[in-house]
C-alpha cells in the first residue's frame, strides 16, 4: 500500500457515520411578487454565559460564634472582656462576591444589657469588623450571640 492509498484510507475512517438522512422536497422559488420571508434562528443557550444562582442570604443562614480575645477579671467586681464575631455562612446555595452584605448580630452577657454590632462582608469571605469590648458580672457569665439581620449594601 502506497502512502497516498494509505492517507486515503485514513480519511474514509475519520469521516463521520451517518445512519439516516432525510431530505424535504425542493421549494420553488419565490416569484418575484411574492415578498420574501426570513426565519430567525432560535437562541442556543451557551452554558459558559449562564448567570450562576445566588442566595438572597437571611439571617437564619448565618451563625455567629464569638472568640475570646482578651479577659481581664477583677474578684467580685465582674470582667472585662473583648471578642471578636467569628462567622459562619450556611445556606445551600452561595452568596454573590461581587456584592457586600452587612451582617447585624446581637451579643447577650454583658452587664448593661445586649450589644449589637454589625460586620461587613465582601467577596464572600473578608470580613470587616471591630472588636466588642463588654463588662461581664462574673467569670462565669455566658456570652452569646445571634445574628438578627442580613443588608446588602450594593
Amino acid at each position: 500500500m502506497t502512502s497516498r492509498q494509505l492517507l486515503a484510507a485514513i480519511a474514509l475512517i475519520a469521516l463521520p457515520v451517518v445512519t439516516s438522512c432525510t431530505a424535504a422536497p425542493h421549494a420553488a422559488a419565490p416569484s418575484p411578487s411574492a415578498p420574501a420571508s426570513t426565519v430567525s434562528p432560535e437562541p442556543v443557550s451557551d452554558p459558559t454565559t449562564e448567570t450562576p444562582a445566588y442566595a438572597d442570604p437571611s439571617p437564619s443562614d448565618f451563625t455567629m460564634k464569638l472568640r475570646i480575645k482578651r479577659k481581664h477579671c477583677f474578684g467580685s467586681a465582674g470582667c472585662n472582656v473583648d471578642v471578636e464575631p467569628d462567622l459562619s455562612y450556611e445556606g445551600i446555595l452561595p452568596i454573590d462576591p461581587d456584592k457586600t452584605y452587612e451582617i447585624t448580630y446581637r451579643i447577650n452577657g454583658d452587664e448593661s444589657g445586649p450589644v449589637v454590632e454589625t460586620v461587613s462582608l465582601t467577596n464572600g469571605t473578608s470580613m470587616e469588623y471591630y472588636p466588642s469590648s463588654l463588662s461581664a458580672a462574673s467569670s462565669g457569665t455566658k456570652i452569646t450571640s445571634k445574628v438578627t439581620d442580613v443588608t446588602e449594601t450594593n
